[in-house]
């Protein structure tokens, strides 16, 4: 899915998105970014969705900045995942299953934040070294895995094929977006 989807559901952009430094910021972080995510930050800056889920696009902060947040950003996953090796994942219906936690980025394959929500979610990818597989997970206490790329959950959360049932039954309640920075 592209960008075109998306700004079907919610409109051509009103601001002009930073520019990103995509070299410094993937040699910075060691990862090469999904093309559905850099296609994204080339047409939109940062989004927020009905005042609750906020994407952020890299290009608001120095590639240095943005490496540092995103090795800092999640210290509390690493240090849960010390603590209980074990999470709580849920299906699309809430239904709970153990298993083994995610890795944590910088470690291979771990998770990387790309938003957040409102009461407090964190929404990342879950990296492979095939950036077109990066798949994405909703975490608030528990986790919530879905198989497909950033712009298919953000189309699929909009237009209601997707659910995630860490996120309110009634979100969105409209197309409402703010777009941040710019």
């Amino acid at each position: 899915m592209g960008v075109a989807e998306l700004e079907a559901l919610i409109g051509p952009p009103q601001k002009r998105p930073p520019a990103v430094d995509w070299p410094a910021l993937e040699r910075g972080l060691g990862l090469t970014f999904p093309a559905d995510h850099k296609e994204l930050c080339a047409r939109y800056p940062s989004l927020n969705f009905d005042g609750f889920l906020t994407w952020v696009n890299p290009g608001m902060w120095t590639p240095r900045v943005f490496v540092k947040g995103a090795k800092d950003g999640l210290e509390f996953l690493r240090q849960r995942k010390a603590h209980f090796p074990v999470m709580t994942l849920l299906d699309n219906r809430g239904h709970e299953t153990r298993r083994p936690a995610f890795p944590v980025y910088p470690e291979p394959g771990g998770l990387l934040m790309w938003g957040n929500t409102y009461n407090a979610g964190h929404c990342m990818w879950l990296t492979d070294p095939d950036p077109e597989k990066w798949t994405i997970v909703i975490e608030n206490a528990n986790f919530w895995h879905f198989q497909g790329g950033l712009l298919d959950f953000l189309v699929g959360i909009l237009d209601g094929s997707v659910r995630c049932p860490l996120l309110p039954e009634d979100f969105p309640s409209s197309f409402a977006v703010e777009e941040i920075g710019g």
